[in-house]
């Protein structure tokens, strides 16, 4: 008999065996399709990025050559308004100063197009100025040469007038040359006898001065009381009197009479005090002025005087010899000479 069993389990089928397999399919598919399309978004992307790249060369490539076109375009315009410019030399040199000159603004002009054109800037309106440039440069040397054509013709009306007046000049001048001889032969005579005047007036002034014939100078100390002794050392001596008599002179009007003394210590310094009476006064013969140490004065008749001066610097002599000179009219009149001696006590 056999036997029968009931819900009996069957054995499975493995997991994904059907379904698994569709989804896996699916999978794939889509990972392929997102690969496709990355692919073909690469492939645009740089197929795109080249094209651009491509324009935009070119485009470079066009900006320079416009760039070279525009360059040589300025030059040839430059070139052109120069030699019409340096074609109107040659007149004056006035006027070719003016060309130089329009020729350098000219230039600047230029240099700064070419800077706009290198800069890819608008430069078309600064070439039409230098062209309106040019034609006002031209206009205005037109005009400077029409003056000069007015001056030329001014000037040959005064190369007429100059040669009639030139004409004129030769028969006047040859109306006056005999005067003009005679005049100056007139002011020759009278050079000459002006210089007589002058040498013979100087005669006359030199022979108006009063001479020394001799000196008598001393040398003297002085006490506390005033009273004066004579002394030749220098330590001892406080001042000295300078004595001398004048000649007669006939020349000479009476009246008073200065004569300006100096005296020159041994180391050759002038002795001077303004608050003494020293000064200045003009040697004639050197046509210079000297200072003088101190004033002799007197009423001067003609005749022989003794005059003197003296000198009292309130402070102490040095030993030497010391030289004194007179002056008189402003001439060297007389001259001589003291000593000091050195002494202990």
């Amino acid at each position: 008999m056999s036997t029968t069993n009931f819900n009996q389990p069957t054995t499975p089928a493995p997991y994904g065996s059907g379904n698994n397999n569709n989804d896996g399919q699916k999978r794939l598919l889509t990972i392929a399709g997102i690969a496709i399309a990355l692919l073909l978004g690469t492939t645009i992307w740089l197929a795109v990025g080249k094209y651009k790249t491509g324009q935009e060369l070119e485009s470079l490539e066009m900006n320079f050559e416009q760039q070279k076109t525009a360059l040589a375009d300025v030059e040839s315009k430059y070139n052109t308004a120069v030699a019409e410019l340096e074609q109107q030399k040659g007149i004056n040199a006035e006027l070719d100063a003016k060309i130089n000159e329009q020729v350098n603004q000219l230039t600047a002009q230029k240099g700064q197009i070419d800077q706009l054109i290198r800069d890819k800037k608008d430069y078309r309106s600064s070439l039409s100025n230098m062209q309106a440039k040019q034609k006002e440069y031209l206009a205005e040397i037109d005009n400077l040469k029409a003056q000069v054509g007015i001056l030329t013709e001014n000037n040959s009306k005064l190369t007429t007038e100059k040669e009639q007046l030139s004409t004129n000049l030769a028969q006047t001048q040859g109306e006056l040359q005999a005067t003009t001889q005679a005049k100056a032969e007139l002011i020759s005579a009278k050079t000459q006898l002006e210089s007589e005047k002058t040498v013979l007036s100087k005669k006359v002034d030199r022979g108006s001065a009063i001479d020394i014939t001799k000196f008598d100078i001393k040398t003297l100390a002085v006490s506390s009381s005033g009273k004066e002794k004579a002394n030749t050392k220098a330590k001892k001596v406080d001042k000295v009197n300078i004595c001398f008599t004048t000649e007669a002179n006939e020349v000479t009007e009476a009246g008073e009479e200065t004569f300006h003394v100096i005296v020159v210590d041994p180391k050759g310094t002038p002795l001077l005090n303004d608050a003494l009476g020293s000064g200045v006064a003009a040697d004639k013969k050197a046509s210079s002025d000297f200072r003088f140490t101190t004033t002799a004065t007197t009423n001067y008749q003609n005749n022989e005087a003794n005059v003197c001066a003296s000198w009292l610097p309130g402070e102490k002599w040095i030993a030497g010899q010391y030289q004194v000179k007179v002056y008189n009219k402003g001439y060297l009149v007389g001259q001589s000479t003291f000593n000091l001696k050195k002494g202990i006590f």
